[in-house]
């Protein structure tokens, strides 16, 4: 938009100077205010100062035209200068121009011209008497012009492939455009010490360093059109840090196993930035916890629990690891309960008592049972729920302590003990 109205204004410039000029068509044409050495002259053009240059001296017999032209890149606009002249003319000659683009100008022998469109064009200096108007010389010379609006605009965004390759970004330029010629060249400054160059605007990829610490880079974008004119775009492209060298995991501890149990998990990942955080998820629906270094850690069921640790740098995971850990939960040591009676018939000589288990655990379940008669091992082939053991009766009445061991499926155990009395011979227990 900007250089379309700059090019407005000076076509209007130069509009209002032909008012004042004598013509003898009614096309367009313009007859700059530089002198008519044109090549080291300066018009404002836009605001901005442009040179003319390239000039260029054609001879035909005693004909010499000469023309220049300004910078056709932005903030400049290419307007071409005309300098004609003989050796053998009246000095009230007359100047004829047809710049070959249905503009012509009828005046001094100096005459200038803005061609909008880019191409090849001949331009046609007819010089006549002032006086009889008769046609002394008619010269032409061919011209190449760029024509107007040829700077490009440059435009570009970056992709990332792939987040775990947050340093390998692809670069699109498709956005990049010029409103008259096309775009031959791409040129990327990628602000890492490299560059490269490429004819297409799509696709192009680019690997920055793996660095160990956050960074961003000023990438530089020059369009070049097939007018020469170039145009450049600067983004600023955040390349995350790459922490490869991160190794390790954590150490676990487990404490009071069979009464209140929790967990010590130490991290001892080598290589870990300062300022790191490191995040737990245990694997139970607690949700995750942070931490700067241990946590600990209560699980309430038994299980086995894939307890991952995430290092966060920035709000950045930079390394994962895991561990499978059992937990044997809250609430398992077991209850060892028993109840006790007399089996069989008693007589008066022997007794037989029995012992029946009520043991139970809130979690888990129980996988042992020991029976002691006066701390002796009842049977050691017996691992059930129910026992007995016979007494002979003896002059005197005895007694005896039973103890019920049980056993946990993590190995927590419970001890139940009672005391029996065994009559003397001829009596009854009850």
């Amino acid at each position: 938009m900007k250089k379309t109205f700059l090019y407005s204004v000076t076509l209007l410039m130069i509009g209002l100077y032909l008012l004042s000029c004598k013509k003898t068509t009614d096309t367009p044409a313009t007859t700059p205010t530089t002198p008519t050495t044109v090549d080291s002259a300066a018009v404002i053009v836009g605001g901005a100062t442009s040179a003319y240059k390239d000039t260029v001296v054609y001879k035909a017999n005693t004909v010499t035209i000469k023309y220049s032209r300004t910078s056709q890149c932005y903030p400049s606009n290419e307007i071409f200068a005309f300098t004609g002249n003989a050796t053998d003319v009246p000095t009230n000659a007359i100047y004829s121009w047809d710049f070959g683009d249905g503009h012509a100008i009828t005046g001094s022998s100096t005459a200038g011209n803005i061609y909008k469109t880019a191409g090849n064009y001949t331009v046609t200096l007819t010089i006549s008497d002032g006086t009889t108007k008769k046609s002394l010389y008619v010269t032409t010379v061919n011209i190449s012009v760029y024509g107007q609006q040829v700077s490009p605009h440059a435009s570009f965004y970056a992709q990332l492939f792939d987040i775990n390759y947050p340093n390998n970004l692809n670069f699109n330029a498709t956005g990049s455009t010029v409103y008259q010629g096309h775009i031959t060249n791409y040129t990327w400054i990628w602000g890492d010490q490299t560059t490269s160059g490429s004819a297409t605007a799509d696709n192009v990829p680019h690997n920055f360093p793996l660095v160990g610490s956050d960074i961003t880079y000023p990438v530089k974008l020059i369009v070049t059109a097939s007018s020469g004119c170039k145009d450049t775009a600067t983004v600023p492209v955040y390349i995350g840090a790459v922490y490869s060298n991160i190794s390790g995991d954590f150490d676990t501890l487990q404490n009071n196993a069979c009464t209140a149990e929790t967990f010590t998990f130490t991290p001892n990942a080598i290589n870990v930035p300062a300022g790191a955080v490191y995040i737990w998820d245990f694997s139970d629906a607690t949700g995750t916890a942070t931490s700067s270094g241990a946590i600990q850690h209560t699980f309430t069921y038994q299980n086995t629990y894939d307890v991952k640790m995430y290092i966060s740098m920035n709000g950045k995971i930079i390394y994962t690891t895991h561990r499978y850990v059992w937990a044997n939960g809250q609430n398992i040591r077991p209850k060892a309960l028993f109840f006790k009676n007399i089996s069989g018939d008693e007589t008066t000589t022997y007794v037989k008592w029995a012992m029946y288990s009520a043991a139970n655990v809130a979690h888990g379940g129980i996988v042992g049972y020991q029976w002691y008669m006066d701390n002796v091992l009842i049977d050691l082939n017996t691992n059930g729920t129910y026992e007995t053991y016979p007494f002979n009766k003896t002059t005197s009445a005895s007694t005896h302590t039973i103890t019920f061991i049980v056993t946990s499926n993590v190995g927590c155990k419970d001890t139940a003990s009672s005391t029996i009395t065994i009559p003397p011979i001829g009596q009854y227990t009850y």
